[in-house]
């Protein structure tokens, strides 16, 4: 079962079930939630480094569209 799918047998069972249960998916997700934030603390700082720099890149206008960057990597090794 995909997570669209998933997301639909949720969205049809969330009232039916008691508040208990509710409040644990809420702590779970709640966890889950905090687990993703702190993701980027826990890196190395060269990976932080590289991040912000991209970051920084995007920002600037600094970035290549990937049809662009696939027309130079054909026109570079002659894939037509």
């Amino acid at each position: 079962m995909g997570a669209l799918e998933l997301r639909e047998k949720w969205k049809k069972s969330i009232t039916k079930v008691d508040e208990r249960f509710l409040r644990m998916v809420d702590a779970l997700y709640e966890s889950y939630t905090q687990d993703k934030l702190n993701d980027y603390d826990n890196l190395p700082e060269t990976a932080k480094k590289l991040i912000n720099q991209g970051l920084e890149d995007i920002n600037e206008g600094r970035v290549h569209s990937h049809e662009d960057v696939m027309s130079e990597f054909r026109k570079k090794y002659n894939l037509g």
